[in-house]
C-alpha cells in the first residue's frame, strides 16, 4: 500500500482496500486481528468505518487476552490503543464474546469518523 501510495497508483490503492474490506474470515486469533486492525489504521482513509469496525470488534474480543507482544503493531497508533482497551472495558457492551455482523452506529463510528476513516459505502 505504502508503495501504491508512493507512486500514486491509485488503481492499486483501490484494489487493496477492495480485497481488505471483502475479506471476512471467522473470528481471528488476536495476533492475526491486531495486525489486520493496523494495517487498516496505517490507511484510515482508505477503508471504510464498517469494515474497521468489524476487524476491530474481532480484536476486542474478550475471550482473547493480549500481550504486549500482540498489541506490538498498534503501538504506533497509540489511540486506537486506547479506543481498543476503552472498548473492552465498556460497561455497556456486556456480550463482547462474538463478532457483531452488521456495526451499529455507536461511539465506535463516532470515534473512528474523528480518526478519519472514510464513511461506509
Amino acid at each position: 500500500m505504502r508503495i501504491a501510495i508512493k507512486y500514486s497508483m491509485d488503481d492499486i490503492q483501490v484494489a487493496i482496500a477492495r480485497a481488505i474490506e471483502f475479506i471476512s474470515p471467522p473470528p481471528l486469533g488476536i495476533g492475526k486481528a491486531i495486525g489486520r486492525l493496523a494495517f487498516i489504521a496505517e490507511f484510515p482513509g482508505h477503508i471504510s468505518k464498517g469494515t474497521t469496525i468489524q476487524v476491530f470488534n474481532e480484536a476486542g474480543l474478550i475471550y482473547f487476552k493480549p500481550t504486549a507482544g500482540d498489541l506490538k503493531p498498534l503501538m504506533a497508533f497509540p489511540t486506537v490503543v486506547a479506543l481498543l482497551m476503552q472498548y473492552r472495558e465498556e460497561p455497556s457492551n456486556p456480550d463482547r464474546s462474538t463478532p457483531q455482523p452488521q456495526p451499529q452506529p455507536t461511539m465506535l463510528d463516532r470515534q473512528f469518523e474523528s480518526l478519519g476513516f472514510k464513511p461506509q459505502t
